[in-house]
């Protein structure tokens, strides 16, 4: 198993991982993410020779994964510019390998990078691929993706109206007016820093179907359920009294909205892989929730309410262009005092990464995946 196509991902497919940062964290404009067109193929050579490497590796690849992502981005090349994207090929023993890309996750969201994933094992699978030397270099630039207002149809044209009060709703939403759920560590000082921790729970098909099915009856999604879910985890922590209840809330202030359904040609949703959602902040007052019915009715009345906040916002005609203004507002760097979690899912992963891969003159699967290894470190947003 090789890698010839390391030069086709940043090709006409995927320059954005090639780009670099500019600007101060710190500054009135928030930083930018900036590409330079290859100007010949030995500058390729030398970005795909950084970009791209190939490792002998043992089996455990969550360890090769865990020690991976302790390393803060960018990788700093000797007299080159400096690299936010790297592909691992990882060669193990009897035909059993891996392919891992580290990145920042602005442009290695879930989902966009599962479709990265399929870009790479299509061409992998495909012995018709043109010559690198052959492709128009300096033009590739055309298939950066367009911007968040771009890509879901250009600017709103009730913005200055409708627009100004989605924010002001928003910002209401931020608002506290009750004691948040939290839970803070048992140690507060850290010994490893950047250290990613791995707690696997699998859950068995028949109860997977049953979960869904129950979900999808009540008009929520796997989404809302677990939020709900982390909610509980937080009252199982703090153990409320009744007395006191109606006094906390829920904090989801990294609630996500897909973008992914408003987005409009000439946006290119397999190849212009990027971060594709949405942040908002959502409150649930536990005096939505009653404090006296079992654990299974609570978390369908939290599943519930979560999903009234979504909607709230989900349907609204501008909601796909406020992550793009609320970056220019004064606090969009701010930190937040509380530990709090992110919860992602994204959805049955074979619809964007199918486990088995064909050649085009094979019957049997040249490549099938036997796992997917996500890993992400949170840190502070100004380090």
């Amino acid at each position: 198993m090789a890698y010839p196509h390391r030069e086709h991902i940043r090709s006409f497919s995927c320059p954005i991982i090639a780009t670099n940062i500019v600007g101060d964290v710190s500054g009135p404009i928030p930083r930018s993410w900036v590409y330079a067109p290859v100007q010949g193929l030995s500058e390729l050579t030398r970005w795909t020779n950084d970009a791209f490497c190939i490792v002998q590796h043992d089996p455990n690849v969550d360890a090769f994964v865990e020690a991976t992502s302790q390393r803060r981005l960018p990788y700093q090349p000797q007299n080159a510019s400096p690299i936010w994207f790297r592909c691992y090929l990882l060669l193990g023993n009897n035909n059993k390998h891996g392919l891992y890309f580290h990145g920042p996750h602005a442009i290695m969201d879930g989902g966009p990078t599962l479709n990265a994933f399929a870009l790479m094992l299509q061409w992998m699978t495909n012995d018709v691929i043109e010559p690198a030397e052959n492709l128009l270099w300096g033009t590739e630039w055309h298939n950066l993706p367009l911007g968040p207002v771009g890509a879901t149809g250009g600017p709103r044209e009730d913005w200055d109206i409708a627009g100004i009060e989605l924010l002001k709703q928003l910002s209401d939403s931020e608002a506290v007016h009750t004691i948040p759920l939290t839970v803070r560590p048992f140690r507060m000082s850290q010994s490893a820093v950047g250290k990613t921790c791995r707690l696997e729970r699998v859950l068995d098909p028949t109860l997977t179907r049953r979960l869904v099915n129950k979900t999808r009856i009540t008009g929520c999604s796997m989404s809302h359920l677990f939020e709900a879910a982390y909610c509980m985890v937080l009252l199982a922590r703090n153990q409320l009294p009744p007395s006191v209840w109606d006094a906390y809330h829920f904090p989801g202030n990294s609630s996500a909205i897909s973008l992914i359904p408003h987005l409009k040609l000439p946006y290119d949703t397999k190849t212009h892989f990027i971060s594709s959602r949405s942040h908002i902040p959502i409150q649930i007052s536990m005096a939505e929730v009653s404090p006296i019915v079992s654990p299974r009715r609570q978390l369908l009345q939290l599943t519930q309410a979560i999903e009234q906040k979504y909607a709230r916002f989900a349907t609204h005609p501008c909601m796909p262009h406020v992550q793009a203004a609320r970056a220019y507002q004064p606090d969009a760097l701010s930190e937040r005092p509380n530990f709090e979690s992110s919860i992602n899912n994204v959805g049955p992963m074979e619809r964007r990464l199918p486990l088995s891969w064909k050649g085009r003159h094979t019957a049997e699967p040249v490549i099938e995946l036997e796992s997917v290894l996500f890993s992400v470190r949170l840190t502070s947003l100004t380090p």
